[in-house]
């Protein structure tokens, strides 16, 4: 059964397109710190009463699906109320034929995607995901499907745990192919990422370009990290809203296990 929904109406482009009620980005007054994995810290999925100080995982990543099987195709997943991703197109242009295609990538899986989808412009599907999935959803076509990496681009980052806890971020550490936003359903209206478009006006310097031939903003993470893409970047947008640094985490959380993520217009 297909369980793609199309919009009703077609909302400014700085609107958002939720399935429930919604703050403006950044009106909530918490800034949420995903806590780091550096000495002196331990992260809340660690138990500290494990060996080593706390430092062996007691909620350790438990893989999906394994990269030597073939990724899963969904024409959008029955939407019960459980745990799993609404994915909103707000895409106008039809990248693919007929909307844009979407990849869930398992963290270091990045060869291979666990799940995808194809949406239709300004249309949305529900996604659902296993209960120990954490990864990344990313814009894409079909070089996602040939084997090779495909990191470049913005990254809508979420993790679930096998007690139920979740969390989700939008990053682009990786690079920039449009803006994000990613939303807590669990009515907390919790909400971050971007709407601004970004790559239209960028300087050539801070320009990269994906497997596809298309081009967008450069990664700004490790020994090869664009500095004219990362000062581009940080001139509009706020870390506390979009994983720009290290030191600031601007991660949401989901009690019950249910995100909601906008796709704006973007390079694919």
């Amino acid at each position: 059964m297909h369980f793609i929904r199309v919009a009703s109406c077609l909302c400014s482009i700085f609107s958002l397109p939720l399935t429930t009620s919604a703050a403006p980005i950044g009106a909530s007054s918490v800034h949420v710190q995903r806590v780091s994995t550096r000495a002196g810290f331990i992260p809340p999925w660690i138990n500290s009463t494990t060996p080593n100080n706390g430092t062996i995982p007691a909620d350790p990543q438990i893989f999906c699906r394994q990269e030597t099987q073939k990724p899963i195709y969904t024409a959008g997943d029955n939407d019960t109320g459980g745990r799993g991703v609404v994915i909103w197109n707000f895409d106008p242009i039809h990248h693919n034929g007929n909307g844009t295609m979407f990849f869930l990538y398992e963290s270091d899986h990045d060869f291979v995607p666990y799940k995808y989808i194809n949406i239709p412009s300004l249309s949305f599907a529900f996604v659902t995901v296993c209960p120990t999935f954490r990864g990344r959803i990313v814009r894409g076509n079909y070089h996602n499907l040939n084997g090779k990496k495909h990191l470049l681009g913005t990254w809508a980052e979420m993790n679930w745990h096998v007690d139920g806890s979740s969390w989700g971020d939008i990053s682009l550490l990786q690079g920039n192919d449009g803006a994000a936003i990613i939303q807590s359903l669990d009515g907390s209206q919790d909400i971050r990422g971007f709407t601004l478009d970004l790559l239209f006006s960028a300087p050539t310097s801070a320009w990269a370009q994906k497997p596809s031939g298309a081009w967008c903003l450069d990664k700004i993470i490790g020994a090869d990290a664009n500095n004219d893409t990362k000062t581009w970047e940080s001139q509009f947008l706020d870390p506390s809203s979009v994983y720009l640094v290290d030191e600031i985490d601007p991660v949401i959380y989901s009690d019950n296990g249910r995100f909601q993520v906008t796709f704006y217009q973007g390079a694919v």
